[in-house]
């Protein structure tokens, strides 16, 4: 069975999304996009069905700031995404994880967090804090979020605003200095490392060697400051694992980072609820 929901961010901004339920949910598995990324894109509903499969409810969502707006897919909300923030995606997700500890058919569950790219690095940053989480997944993650240099801070200071093309769509999609002010304010509360290093429950870190977008580096770097993580390297793999948008089909080294993550959930996930006295 399939649902749609949406609820209000903590700027009464919508968060539109989509849950898969089978019929006796063992677990919740929740999906989060990364940078110009969308909860329909590429492989998330190939993920989803997997995960379903295997008897885990899957949520997939829309951050509220990620650009698209009422017509699924399409970036025509560039206003929003001018003004997205980490600090506004990390409150979108426990804002996500609240509405699933609302819900009957998901409440009590345990919880897993598969990010991709800047995704992994919002689950990350959240789940030291969300005890319902038992486990995090990250596929190509970031170890930090300052991606900048200082002469590209510098000149979208000057600017006013930072243009990031999007050469999927030919779109040219523009960042205030809103980002830029979470990024200098914000301090430890975005230290993706030191939130690892605060993590009590298992990561497992899924990168390829041929990521053309994030360094293997940072998922090594992310494995070696958690207590209880581990690390999957994939030969040839891609920042997106061979897969692109449309999906044309998974790749060897898509289903070889699926099956390490539905064994990851396997193992972790027990048969019980989880009783909160």
């Amino acid at each position: 069975m399939r649902e749609q929901f949406q609820i209000q961010s903590t700027e009464n901004l919508p968060i539109r999304g989509i849950v898969d339920l089978p019929e006796a949910p063992r677990s919740v598995v929740v999906i989060v996009h990364g940078f110009k990324g969308f909860k329909d894109w590429g492989f998330f509903p190939w993920i989803g069905e997997r995960f379903r499969g295997s008897v885990a409810a899957v949520v997939r969502f829309e951050m509220s700031r990620n650009g698209i707006g009422e017509r699924p897919g399409e970036f025509d909300r560039l206003d929003l995404f001018a003004d997205d923030t980490y600090s506004i995606e990390l409150a979108d997700l426990k804002s996500v994880l609240g509405w699933v500890a609302s819900q009957d058919t998901l409440a009590g569950l345990p919880v897993f967090l598969l990010g991709h790219s800047r995704g992994g690095g919002i689950a990350l940053l959240a789940a030291p804090d969300a005890p319902e989480v038992r486990g995090v997944i990250t596929w190509s993650s970031i170890a930090r979020a300052d991606r900048w240099d200082e002469a590209t801070k510098k000149e979208w200071r000057h600017r006013g605003h930072l243009d990031v093309p999007n050469t999927r769509t030919g779109q040219m999609m523009r960042l205030s200095t809103r980002a830029l002010d979470d990024l200098e304010s914000a301090g430890e509360k975005l230290d993706i490392l030191a939130a690892v290093a605060r993590l009590k429950v298992p990561a497992l870190h899924v990168h390829g060697l041929a990521d053309e977008i994030v360094p293997p580096t940072e998922a090594e770097m992310l494995a070696s400051r958690g207590k209880n993580s581990s690390l999957v390297l994939i030969a040839n793999g891609t920042h997106t694992l061979g897969a692109t948008h449309p999906f044309a089909g998974s790749s060897p080294e898509l289903r070889f980072a699926m099956q390490a993550s539905l064994a990851f959930v396997t193992a972790y996930c027990r048969s019980t609820r989880i009783h909160r006295g």
